[in-house]
């Protein structure tokens, strides 16, 4: 009885479509998460500004973040944005 091994090469085109797809499934991903993320944005629409500012951002900072592209994650601008006035309030408390 002879066994037999056989191999198989990936070539270059193979490659080619594996980047492919795995560039395309992480934009979906992208997307998907840019998605609610912006959703969850748009509720704290409902919040009065009190309550805004207890979690460190303001109304402006909401339409900052929501007025980015739809491809992009709101969220990430919206942290940038509470980081900053974080580290404006810290400098203005230690002078």
């Amino acid at each position: 009885m002879t066994t037999t091994t056989r191999m198989t090469e990936v070539t270059g085109f193979t490659r080619s479509i594996a980047a492919y797809a795995s560039q395309a499934a992480s934009f979906v991903n992208r997307v998907i998460v840019a998605r609610r993320n912006r959703k969850t944005i748009l509720s704290l629409g409902e919040w009065n500004d009190e309550m805004l500012h207890d979690i460190g951002i303001t109304r402006a900072d909401l339409h900052s973040a929501i007025g980015t592209s739809l491809l992009d994650d709101p969220s990430e601008r919206l942290g940038a944005l509470a980081d900053v006035r974080f580290r404006i309030r810290a400098t203005r408390s230690n002078l």
